[in-house]
This record gives C-alpha cells, sequence and structure tokens, in this order.
C-alpha cells in the first residue's frame, strides 16, 4: 500500500502545475477585463442573468432585480458581442453570441406561442377561469355579464361575495378576510364538479390588507380526482404613473421619492413572494392528482415564482396563447403578471385574456385543458361526467 507521505509527494507536482495553469489562465482573463472592462462586464452580467432566469436556484431578493432586468441585459451583450468581435477578440465574442442566442429560451416565456389545436370534443375539454376581480366595484356591477366569468372551475382573487358568479357553480371555496366596515375580499374557488378536500392559507401583512394567500382543492373530475390552486402572491401597489407624472411636472424631488419608494416595494415583494411560493410548491411538486395552478402572481414572466413553476410545470399561455397577452390593465400595462400552470398529465387546448372584461385593474385568463388520458379512454370519461352533471344539476 502507498503511504500517505508518498502519496503527497506523487499528487503535490500535479496539484503546482494545476495552480500554476490555473493561474496563469487568471491573469490572462483580468488583463483581458482590463482591456475591455465594459463589454466584459455586460456580458457576465447577462451569463448570470440568464442563468437565474432559467435556474432560480437563488431567491434572494437582490436576484429579482438581476432577472427582471433581463430585457436591458440582452441588448447589452449584443453590443458587447459585437464589439469584441470588432476589436478581434472573437473566442469571447463568440460565447457572448451563444449567450445573447440562448437567452431566447426565457424571453419565450414572454410570447404566446399557439400550436395547432386537435380535434377533441367539448364534453372532455376542462374550462379554467383565473381572474384578481378587485371585489366588483359596485359601479361596475352592472356593467359586467356574468356569464362570461362561467367556467368549469374558476378561481378569483380578491373577490367580494357576488350572488350572480356564486348561482352559476355547484361547489365553491373561499377565504375572505373583513376589508373595511361592509365589505369582506379575499380568495374564491368555485367549481360545477364537487370539491373533496380543501386547504387554504391567508398570509398575514403588517400595515397591509391580509389579501394574498393561497387555496387549494381535490376536485372530483369524471373518474379521477384533480388538484387546483388558486394563488395570490404578495401584491405591492407599484405607482409607476405617479413617477412619470412627477418627472413630466419637472418635481424632480418627488420624482426620487417614487423611484426610492418603488425599489422598496419591488425589494420587500420579492422577499415575500419567494417565501409564499415555497409554501405552495409542497402541495403541488410530487402530488399524485394531475395539477392546475392559476392566479396573480405579482410578477412577470422572468420572475422567481415564474421560473420555479417552469422545472415541473408547463405554462399554458406560453404554450398555446397568442401574442404578449398583457393581464394589467393600468399602469405599467405591459407585463403578465396572471398565470396558468399545468403538470404533465394536461393537454393545453387554448389560452387567452379576455381583455373585453375591463371593469377591474386585471384581465381575466381563460383557459381550456384535457386530461391526457381521457383522450386515450373518453367514452367512459364523457359518460361519468355527463351522469355528474346531471346528479349535480338535481341538488
Amino acid at each position: 500500500m502507498v503511504s500517505f507521505h508518498k502519496l503527497i509527494e506523487r499528487i503535490t507536482p500535479i496539484l503546482h502545475l494545476f495552480w500554476k495553469t490555473a493561474g496563469n489562465r487568471a491573469r490572462l482573463v483580468y488583463g483581458k477585463y482590463r482591456q475591455f472592462p465594459i463589454a466584459y462586464t455586460a456580458l457576465s452580467y447577462l451569463y448570470f442573468t440568464i442563468a437565474f432566469c432559467y435556474y432560480p436556484v437563488v431567491g434572494h431578493w437582490l436576484t429579482g432585480f438581476v432577472m427582471m432586468s433581463l430585457p436591458l441585459a440582452i441588448p447589452c451583450g449584443l453590443w458587447a458581442s459585437g464589439y469584441l468581435f470588432y476589436k478581434r477578440q472573437n473566442m469571447v465574442a463568440t460565447a457572448g453570441l451563444i449567450w445573447v442566442l440562448f437567452s431566447f429560451l426565457v424571453v419565450k416565456r414572454l410570447v404566446g406561442m399557439r400550436a395547432g389545436d386537435v380535434e377533441i370534443s367539448q364534453e372532455q375539454t376542462l374550462n379554467v377561469l383565473s381572474f384578481n376581480s378587485e371585489t366588483f366595484p359596485k359601479e361596475a356591477s352592472k356593467q359586467f355579464d356574468a356569464s362570461a366569468l362561467k367556467a368549469d372551475i374558476a378561481c378569483f382573487q380578491e373577490y367580494s361575495p357576488n350572488s350572480q358568479i356564486e348561482s352559476q357553480y355547484a361547489d365553491k371555496v373561499e377565504k375572505l378576510t373583513c376589508f373595511d366596515e361592509d365589505r369582506e375580499i379575499g380568495l374564491a374557488l368555485f367549481s360545477k364538479y364537487p370539491i373533496i378536500n380543501q386547504y387554504g392559507h391567508i398570509w398575514n401583512r403588517v400595515k397591509g390588507p391580509d389579501i394574498n394567500g393561497f387555496l387549494c382543492a381535490d376536485i372530483a373530475y369524471g373518474t379521477d380526482t384533480i388538484r387546483v390552486v388558486n394563488v395570490h402572491l404578495w401584491s405591492m401597489g407599484v405607482r409607476t404613473n405617479q413617477a412619470i407624472a412627477a418627472l413630466k411636472a419637472g418635481q424632480l424631488r418627488r420624482f426620487a421619492y417614487e423611484v426610492m419608494d418603488t425599489f422598496g416595494r419591488l425589494k420587500e415583494g420579492f422577499e415575500h413572494r419567494n417565501e409564499q411560493f415555497r409554501e405552495v410548491e409542497t402541495y403541488v411538486v410530487g402530488s399524485r392528482y394531475p395539477v392546475i395552478i392559476c392566479g396573480d402572481f405579482n410578477e412577470t414572466p422572468i420572475g422567481y415564482s415564474y421560473g420555479k413553476l417552469s422545472r415541473n410545470f408547463r405554462n399554458a399561455f406560453e404554450e398555446a396563447g397568442q401574442g404578449l397577452g398583457f393581464t394589467l390593465n393600468r399602469h405599467p400595462y405591459c407585463v403578465r403578471i396572471d398565470q396558468q400552470f399545468v403538470s404533465a398529465d394536461w393537454y393545453i387546448k387554448t389560452c387567452q385574456t379576455l381583455s373585453g372584461i375591463s371593469f377591474s385593474d386585471h384581465f381575466p385568463v381563460l383557459a381550456q385543458y384535457v386530461l391526457k388520458k381521457s383522450l386515450q379512454a373518453p367514452g367512459a370519461i364523457i359518460s361519468h361526467n355527463n351522469g355528474l352533471g346531471q346528479s349535480l344539476a338535481t341538488k
């Protein structure tokens, strides 16, 4: 047996060579960095931004800002690659261009890429609605057709009791909190199928209304049980319109205040949503039932929660939507923060933003799903669903 001392004697030259080579490489890279500091910094930043978006293993609030800056990091990385090509730094420039192209794997989350529809009978389709209804304000209650919000399963955030909505469904689960003297709001999940198990949690919020939380419902659907989760992650109340108004008015002090306030709200949101999402994950990852997760995530598709869910679930709009599908009906408008995710058990038929329903500060999201197993044996599923629908109608 080789003694420990002899082993050290054999390994030492190898380690010395390794460290010498690594040191030379590091000095070479550092020398190039000092020669082109802006270009190298831009490419490094693009690398970390894509890495966090694609595989968000770090939930720190700082990574939230890094991920959010991806639309800025991409053109900066493209410029850096072009500049380095011009300076004949071809190897690094090529690597940077590859990362720019790789970023489109993340950017595609922002755009719905609807594929051709498969011929599926309506009886096999499950319609799921998600909507932050902003409490159905009284002045708007006569301006919307409740039947437009009818689906097989409907998930509402910032919901206040509404008889027009509730009369359309056979079963429900809700968690409401007192918002003011004469109004309760919260989360509600309605279903035309029986809810056989449920759990909900409203998160406490210091100096603010307790409106954020989630509902988890196991629903008897045909011959199966499915799990539907309605989420409303931490709301930030970002006031970008006030910052823009202050800038237009030349009120620089007020503008600076609004910018710092927005930064603080975003930071707080990143921190709390990461904590909240980890709790939601315990009910969906590894579920023995087919899963549907929908609601108001209060962050864009390049956020932490979206990235984490994308590791195990598919986004409905990303696969079966069209265009950009913005869901926010106020400043900054051009974002999609209301999402629907499903497990691999589902075929996603369609997903659309119902921009014609505009009384809330969000637009509803309606998607159609089909259990893949029902495509293999549709007869039994359909007959069971028809019988169940008749029995519910007699309740």
